[in-house]
Parts: structure tokens; sequence; C-alpha cells
């Protein structure tokens, strides 16, 4: 008896059927991957295969205006690490915690910066210490995934004006949004001019291709692609006069305050210090959290740049501006004068700073010995709209427009100001008595009354100020700016004439405020305030410019707790003037052979560092 077979063509049949349409699948799929989207594979497969190291650009030079280098780089070793080696060997980031004493989450945030980056190298440390960056080196072949760069750090010839220069820094993602050109983790401009200036600065970075196995290591140059160089930055020329800002600083010692100086002509800051501050190598490395609290919470803030975020009540030196603007207004003439017997009543008693009075006080007169009783009475009739409008022409509660963030806007009250902070009409004239001698709520930035001098100076007008005068490319051609904006005091010119010539008064009258500073070589028109200071004593400050029928300098002077504009803010802007105009000040030519010396110790210092650095490379290439 015949046995039937035990599978069927039928039975069989459903089963062939499954297995055509799997093997279909695999095949439309197969297809889909090899053809259709060969391409995105095959990406995906070099991403995991090429390792791109980025080639870090020179970033540019800052120059002074007369060509003495103020910002250099030299080179350092910086450490990166690929996320998916450093995830597929923990024993690497062990040896990377054991020998750099990062903790663990500071390695993981550094490592994680880029969101969803598995194999491009992140930044671990900048600037490595040589005994870390030797013992790395040793144990290299069990390191797989981590890798050093040569970038550049920045070094300093002078140590001036850390706030204006600002600094560098790594992008993170919550500023991203600031550098559309760059990426995070890029190394930008994060303050001062280094931010300002960040797109001309840091030039255009390269790559070099490299092929990599499946633990990150690197097997060697990839074939078929060509390294991408980098493009340097452009270098900056600065207007800053290098050796007149190191000289303000020095003026102002170990206080607080400021001193700006300006080209009136051209709007071009020739100095701008600010006190206390900084090393300005402070964020050149990578700073620790107790060192960045520690700056935050100093009580003399250091971090706060005076010249262009220090608000003060403006003194005295806010009475050119009221005077300009009684007689520009048209609210009393030249003939105007008063009787001063030490203040006047309006309410209650309002003093003179002469308690003693002045006497008869004309306008000449109300500068010249800065008489409060006729800027009493000028305010007054004025009454806050025409104060503020005409008071308003000159460069006051706004910003002056300078190539540097965070400048703050002082403060030029108004009615609305003034109802919103009293009341409405709840305040009285005695808040306009308070402004027309600069005090009460009134607020002034060094740099604006710097601006503000400028325009006195030029009869009129002021210049946009501004810290570049132009660009070097790296073929060492220059493109220089000159677009800075006019502005008109919209006053009448014989009005400021007659300012002008009643700040002169101040230190050439025999009875002016700094009369003692005369110089029979140089005619200085100025005007010394006093601030009222709620916290200690009280502020000085001194505005100028010179020589008085062809001004090429103002100046203004902030001294913290100073007291007296004569005799601590008047004094450092005439040795500013003098150094500059190039009289034979005392101790001039000294002080500049001392910071020569000093300028070369420090490069000799820099020059080692290169060269330490060099050394290490050449000393690595054999081994490569």
């Amino acid at each position: 008896m015949n046995e039937k077979p035990r599978f069927s063509a039928e039975r069989l049949l459903p089963l062939y059927i499954l297995v055509t349409i799997v093997f279909g699948l695999i095949g439309v799929r197969l297809f889909r991957m090899q053809v259709v989207q060969a391409e995105t594979y095959l990406k995906k497969s070099d991403t995991n295969r090429i390792k791109a190291v980025e080639l870090t650009p020179l970033r540019g030079l800052m120059y002074d205006r007369n060509g003495e280098l103020i910002v250099d780089n030299y080179p350092s070793y910086t450490l990166y690490a690929v996320p998916y080696a450093i995830d597929q060997n923990p024993e690497v980031r062990d040896t990377l915690l054991t020998l750099s004493g990062l903790t663990n989450e500071q390695f993981e945030e550094r490592l994680r910066k880029i969101p969803n980056n598995r194999y491009t190298p992140v930044r671990i440390i900048r600037d490595v210490p040589f005994n870390l960056y030797a013992a790395l080196e040793e144990r290299k072949v069990y390191l797989p995934g981590i890798s050093f760069q040569i970038e550049p750090k920045r070094a300093y010839h002078h140590r001036i004006a850390s706030h204006t220069l600002g600094h560098i820094g790594e992008l993170k993602e919550r500023d991203a949004p600031k550098f559309p050109d760059q990426e995070i983790g890029d190394i930008v401009g994060l303050a001062g001019l280094e931010r300002t200036w960040n797109k001309a600065l840091c030039g255009e970075k390269g790559f070099n291709y490299l092929e990599v196995d499946v633990m990150g290591r690197v097997i060697g140059p990839l074939s078929g692609i060509d390294q991408k160089p980098p493009n340097p930055g452009k270098d900056l020329i600065l207007t800053i006069d290098v050796f007149l800002q190191e000289y303000a600083e020095e003026l102002l010692g170990d206080g607080s305050g400021s001193v700006v100086a300006i080209e009136p002509k051209t709007g071009e800051v020739l100095v701008m210090a600010s006190k206390p501050d900084y090393p300005p190598e402070t964020f050149a490395n990578v700073l620790t959290t107790e060192q960045w609290r520690a700056l935050q919470e100093d009580p003399a803030k250091p971090l706060l740049h005076r010249a262009i975020q220090g608000a003060y009540p403006p003194g005295s030196i806010f009475k050119m501006a009221v005077l300009s603007a009684g007689l520009g207004s048209g609210i009393i003439d030249t003939d105007f004068d008063v009787t001063c017997n030490g203040g006047l009543y309006l309410g209650r008693w309002f003093s003179c700073w002469k308690k003693t009075g002045h006497g008869h006080v004309g306008h000449k007169e109300s500068i010249e010995q800065s008489c409060d009783v006729f800027f009493y009475t000028v305010g007054l009739k004025l009454g806050i709209d025409r104060f503020s409008e005409w008071v308003g022409k000159f460069p006051f509660g706004i910003k002056t427009g300078i190539d540097l963030e965070h400048e703050s806007a002082g403060l030029l009250p108004s009615r609305a100001f003034f109802d919103r902070r009293y009341g409405e009409n709840k305040w009285s004239d005695g808040q306009l008595f308070n402004i027309a001698i600069g005090q009460g709520d009134v607020l002034v930035t060094p740099l604006q009354a710097a601006v503000y001098a400028s325009s006195l100076a030029n009869g009129g007008w002021w210049v946009t100020p501004h810290l570049v005068r132009g660009l070097q490319n790296p073929d060492s051609t220059r493109e220089f700016l000159d677009q800075w904006e006019k502005h008109t005091v919209d006053i009448d010119p014989n009005v400021i004439s007659i300012v002008r010539q009643d700040m002169l008064q101040v230190t050439e009258g025999a009875r002016g405020t700094a009369h003692w500073l005369y110089d029979p070589r140089l005619t200085v028109a100025g005007k010394t305030g006093t601030a009222q200071n709620p916290h200690g004593k009280d502020h000085a400050l001194f505005v100028a410019f010179a020589p008085f029928d062809d001004p090429q300098i103002a100046v203004s002077v902030v001294v913290e707790h100073g007291e007296h504009g004569s005799t601590a803010a008047a004094p450092i802007a005439y040795k500013i003037i003098r150094a500059y105009l190039g009289y034979d000040e005392a101790g001039w030519h000294k002080y500049r052979a001392k910071v020569l010396a000093e300028i070369a110790a420090r490069r000799a210092e820099i020059e080692a560092a290169q060269n330490a650095a060099s050394g290490a490379t050449a000393e690595e290439e054999p081994e490569e």
C-alpha cells in the first residue's frame, strides 16, 4: 500500500506565498537603501567613518591708533573628545576625570554641549596645562576618542582697558541666537570689542578630514578629500592711544572712577578707563564657578564698565547745558543776572554751595564760580517741559551709539518721569531746582559727559563716539571706517560760543573754580562738578576741552568719593590733556619709558609661551 506524501503542493502554497512576500519586501527595502536612499546612507556611513577636525582660524589682533600691538594670540592645547567613543569606553572617562580634576557633571555638560551629537569632537578643556597634556599623551593609545588641537589663546601686551577690549569664550546654546553664523562650542567674542566686532575678528574655520575606526581612533588622513585651510580674522585698528590709556588708569590708581577722552572732530575715543577693573587675561582661561562668583560679588564691582554703565548725577558740569537752554529758548538773555545771598527760598531754603553767596552773578560768573542760585532761577523760568526739551538737545538721556554693548542711556527727567515717580501733579519745583544744578534725578555716564564736552568744543555738534578706526585684512590691506554719524545740537551757534567762552573763565578767571590749574602754555575750557552721593562721600567730576581755539581733545573725569571736582578730577584731566598735546608734563617721559620696559618683559613672556607650545608640537610630530 503506497503512503501519501507528508506535504502536498496545496499545503506548501501559503508558505511559498509568505516566503515570496518576505523576500520581496526585503528586496524592496534593499533597493530603497542601495538605490533610492543610497546617498543618505552613504552620508551616515561617512559620518561614522570620517572625523572632520575643525581647524580654528587665527583670531584678528588689536592695535592702537599708532600701531602698537595690544591684543595678540599665542598657541595653547585644547582637549577634544568624541561622545560616541567615550560612551563605548567608560575607562576613558574615568581616566580623564582622574587626571583633569573635572567632576562627572562638568565632564558630561561639556561632552553633551552640542545636542544630538555623537561623532563630532567637542571641546572638553581649553588651555590644557602641560603636565596634563604630557600625562594624556603617554596614555594616548589607550584613550580612543580623545585628541588635542593647538588653538590660539588671547595674549595681552598691555594690561589695560579690560572692560573695553572684552573677552572671548565658548558659545553656549542659550547665546546661539546672537551668533547666527557660529555653532555651539565655537570660540566667540562675549564682551567688549571682542563681541561687537566678532564677525570681523573670528575669521572662517577650516577642516581636516581623517578616517577613524568604530572605536573613534584615527586610522589616518582620508584620501580623496582635500583639507580646507582656515581663513584668519581681520585685525582691529583701535582709536585708543595705548600710552594715554595706561596713564589714565595709573592716575585713577586704586580708587573707583572713570576717564574718557575723545577727539572732538572725529568722535575717536582716545581713552576709556574704568576702575576698578580686572586683568584682561582673566577670561582667557576657563573661570571656575568660585572665581566667577567672587568677581560678581566683589563690592568694588570690578565687572562694571563705569565709562559707559556708571550713571552719576552730573553736578555742576551740567550747568553749561542749562545755560544754553535758557539763552537758546529766549527765557533769559546775556543781560540777565541774579543776586546770590547763599541760597534761594522756595517752600524751603535751597542753599548755594557757597554759603556766604556770590553777590551779583551774570552768565559768565554763573559758570566761572558755579553759582547754584543762578541756575535755580533759570530752571524755574524754563519749567520742566522747556527744560527737558532744550537740555535734551545735548546727548543726555540717550545712548551715544558707541560700538560697545550694554551702554546706559543715563536719565534726563521730564514731566512724564516726575508724574510716574512722584505721582501726577504731586511733585514740586524743588525737583526742578535739583536737576537744574545737576543733582537729584538726572544721571549721566562718563562717556556722555565726554561727548557733551565734545559738542561744546565743536561749537554745537558731535560725532558718534567709536573705538575702531579701521580693519586690517590678512594681506595687510586696510579698510578705514568713515560712516560715523554727525549730530547737531539744535541751539544757536552764537549761544554755544558764549557758553564756551564762559567755560574758559573756569580755568583762567581770577575766581574760577579750577583757576589754580591755569597753564599759560595752554588754553583749557572746563567745568568742575560735585555729585551728591547718598551712600558716602560726594563724587568729583570735571569736563574740559583744549586747545580752546582748535580743540583736539575733550575729557571727562569721574572720581567716586573724590568730593571736589577741582581737586580730585580736574588735575587728572589736565595731566591727560598735557600729555596728549605733547607738553612736557613732569614725569611723562619717565612714565613712557617704564611702560615700554613693562611691555618688553610681557612680550618676552608671551614669546616664551609660544616657543614652549611650538617645541611640544615638534616633539609630537615624529611619533605621528
